[in-house]
């Protein structure tokens, strides 16, 4: 697969050069890179991490100049996409979301608190993996149709960036909402749950959806705010016309209330 490249590849000693090439991360930033404007000379893999028998993280440096032979930064941290879920619970007249509490050692902190979040698995399926992170680290189980997109209305249905400075992981985004009681909420806060075989220590925390701004997670912000903009509190600002995203096909259309075939 390498000789089919345009440019050089190596890698340090003892990683795999063609399992890096051919992994789906690898492809899929191949595929976007706008070559118009890129000069790629070179790439070299400077570490791989493995997931079981799948590559996991990537992490390369380019040579790579513009359309005037100028250097431009190459260092890329590579880890795909991943989904991020915002849940809305109702209670009483007021709405709570969920929070998961866990290690995140980046940030320096044992218990940093954000949405559920999962990583993609290869297969390009958003609401089945964003269904699957609910039953693993919520224990709620819902089907695929319950999920609000909240990322295709707002133009980016493959997810917004994370850190494009250093980073290709891209983060979709989508709500469900559910009305509970106050025993099912309270039996909600400080559930342990999670995947101890993939090194999961997560503690469930209910808080008031109006106080997630305080969050420090850029998902669990941006997923507020598009929730606010798109489905909760604003019924006339969700019915608005978008020609660039609504459709009569377009099933988040419809949860919105958008009159796409009257358009």
């Amino acid at each position: 697969m390498t000789s089919q490249l345009q440019f050089p590849v190596t890698a340090e000693a003892n990683l795999s050069l063609d399992a890096a090439v051919a992994s789906k991360p690898f492809q899929d930033w191949l595929a976007a890179v706008n070559t118009d404007r890129f000069k790629i000379r070179s790439v070299h893999f400077q570490s791989i991490d493995m997931f079981g028998p799948k590559v996991g993280f990537i992490k390369f440096k380019a040579d790579v100049v513009d359309g005037n032979d100028k250097f431009l930064p190459g260092i890329v941290f590579m880890r795909g996409g991943s989904v991020g879920i915002l849940p809305v619970l109702s209670c009483g007249g007021k709405q709570y979301t969920v929070l998961t509490v866990q290690p995140r050692l980046a940030t320096g902190r044992f218990d940093f608190e954000e949405i559920p979040a999962g990583m993609l698995d290869g297969s390009g399926n958003f609401g089945g993996v964003a269904a699957k992170e609910l039953r693993e680290e919520l224990q709620i189980t819902i089907t695929e149709a319950e999920l609000i997109d909240l990322s295709t209305p707002a133009g980016h249905d493959r997810g917004f960036f994370v850190s494009p400075g250093a980073t290709d992981e891209t983060i979709r985004l989508f709500c469900f909402r559910k009305e509970v009681t106050a025993e099912e909420l309270a039996s909600m806060n400080g559930r342990c749950t999670g995947v101890l075989d993939e090194g999961e220590q997560i503690t469930l925390k209910i808080v008031p959806l109006d106080a997630l701004w305080s969050t420090p997670d850029g998902k669990t912000i941006v997923a507020l705010a598009l929730y606010n903009r798109l489905v909760g509190g604003q019924p006339a600002k969700t019915a608005d016309y978008n020609p660039m995203i609504c459709s009569p096909d377009n099933p988040t259309c419809a949860e919105l209330g958008h009159q796409c075939s009257s358009k």
